[in-house]
């Protein structure tokens, strides 16, 4: 392009004595932001100063290498697994520390890396943005050349090949998944919608409190599932067959309910959660107290003994109040010296985990259940909906679903505030059009044509036509299409009943 420009700068309004910076500054530009090194360029500056050599401090390389194999286990056993929620991410993260502790220290732990590669077997990729999905293997080869010594291309060639098996057991499971999904997804939100309260109040706390956190996971499960199935078809170049489209709008059907009926209980959960919190709270305020009992019950002092019996004192602190995002970070730093010294016994330890973990999760539920059921990657995938509109339009199996599927639509609309290509009003004029006109021509032109057709057969009912009995040749109930409320899309309500 720019040599284009450079030969013929008048064709572009561009003055030739301003041709050479403007080079320099485009070669300046793709260097640092599009030859995709802003990662490579942070972990390979120098961080040794006059004062501070970070290179040669052991006690921070070990450290740093402690804290990367304590949190890998951790990860693996949840990644792909029900309980998984955004596990991950934090693994994408744990790969660039481990890329980070290399560029430091220039020591590479062999075993976990092998656990790191290994992840592959149970996610292919991690879905990002977008239409952007991130491989773990492609990362870590990229970044630590070295490794490829270590690697065999038998190594190599089975990460593709499982990343192909898995795809093709996800599209063929796809169904099954659905059914199952439909079915505890229903079960959930009939359970949300009830307001049986247990007799005690602890449990109907602890009942609570499980319910909320299951939702939370059924919709991190259905997100995973999806964004990794189709922007996989789009990485591996697959073609998605009919079947497995459907079954994804149906899955994404299921994330949208599941955010709604969050919406819908909002007074239920807002009474709820800070009780929740408290209990919580209460449950590691005790386990604290236990291992502070532990600590000064023996009186041989130590300087260590006395950060340890600090950090739980600062953890008691950050535990009696709201749960904020800065308290739960002071509250993990200040676990994390206090676990030493075995001051919590291996079943309290991994019962604090967990009560960790639901404190994380009730505080954040919210922004949680935002982030889980977002939508907005369904603007890369968007020529799936003429294929949903048609499925519907021919089965007519419940066409109030809709709502679910325009609401996944309308979360692309925030993205398209942040552009800079063009005008936010252009891009979400063109969604819009592009959208209505796809819901015209795959829906509403072939209802009308329907109508149209069932009137004029009555109208000539005197005359000899084609055996009509329903029992016999099959009839669509077009009714049910008209029953469907209107959707609410943009700034405007599309009525299918006013649109005959």
């Amino acid at each position: 392009m720019l040599k284009s420009v450079h030969q013929r700068p008048g064709k572009f309004g561009i003055q030739p004595d301003k041709m050479r910076p403007f080079e320099k500054l485009m070669m300046q530009l793709e260097g640092q932001l599009l030859d995709g090194l802003i990662f490579q360029n942070c972990v390979e500056q120098t961080f040794d100063s006059q004062t501070v050599y970070v290179t040669k401090n052991p006690v921070f390389a070990e450290e740093f290498a402690a804290n990367i194999r304590e949190i890998l286990p951790d990860l693996e056993q949840r990644i792909g697994e029900n309980n998984e929620m955004d596990q991950r991410y934090k693994f994408v993260g744990l790969c660039g520390l481990y890329v980070l502790h290399f560029q430091i220290f220039r020591v590479i732990d062999k075993k976990v890396f092998k656990s790191m590669w290994d992840v592959y077997k149970k996610v292919p990729c991690v879905h990002l943005m977008g239409n952007m999905v991130w491989f773990p293997t492609q990362f870590l080869l990229e970044k630590l050349p070295q490794m490829q010594k270590v690697l065999d291309k038998k190594a190599e060639m089975a990460v593709v090949s499982a990343q192909s098996s898995w795809l093709q057991q996800r599209n063929q499971m796809l169904s099954r998944d659905v059914q199952n999904y439909h079915t505890t997804v229903s079960a959930w939100m009939i359970e949300m919608d009830s307001n049986i309260s247990q007799k005690s109040l602890m449990e109907d706390l602890n009942n609570k409190c499980v319910l909320f956190i299951q939702g939370l996971l059924y919709a991190n499960n259905i997100k995973h599932l999806v964004r990794t199935v189709m922007n996989l078809h789009v990485a591996l170049q697959k073609p998605m067959t009919r079947t497995a489209v459907i079954s994804l709008c149906r899955l994404i059907e299921l994330l949208k309910a599941i955010e709604h009926t969050f919406h819908r209980r909002t007074m239920l959960i807002s009474d709820y959660v800070s009780h929740i919190s408290q209990h919580l709270g209460f449950l590691l305020l005790s386990s604290i107290s236990t291992a502070k009992k532990r600590i000064t019950s023996d009186k041989r002092y130590s300087e260590r003994k006395l950060d340890v019996l600090s950090s739980l004192v600062l953890a008691e602190t950050a535990l009696n109040g709201p749960g904020t995002k800065e308290r739960r970070l002071i509250l993990q730093l200040a676990l994390a010296v206090g676990k030493t010294m075995k001051t919590f016994k291996d079943d309290e330890l991994s019962t604090m985990n967990g009560t960790l973990r639901k404190l994380d999760a009730i505080c954040d539920l919210r922004e949680s259940v935002r982030k889980a059921c977002d939508c907005s990657f369904l603007y890369w995938h968007r020529v799936v909906f003429p294929i949903y509109l048609t499925d519907t339009f021919d089965n007519l199996v419940d066409p109030h679903r809709m709502h679910y599927m325009f609401g996944a639509l309308r979360d692309c609309v925030p993205p398209m505030a942040a552009v800079k290509h063009i005008t936010p009003t252009e891009l979400m004029e063109r969604f819009d059009k592009e959208v209505y006109g796809n819901l015209k021509e795959y829906l509403l032109d072939p209802l009308c044509r329907e109508i149209e057709t069932d009137f004029r057969l009555q109208i000539h009912a005197h005359l000899q036509l084609d055996d009509r009995n329903p029992f016999k040749v099959g009839m669509k109930d077009m009714s049910q299409l008209l029953k469907v409320r209107p959707i609410r899309f943009f700034d405007r309500y599309i009525n299918i009943k006013g649109n005959l």
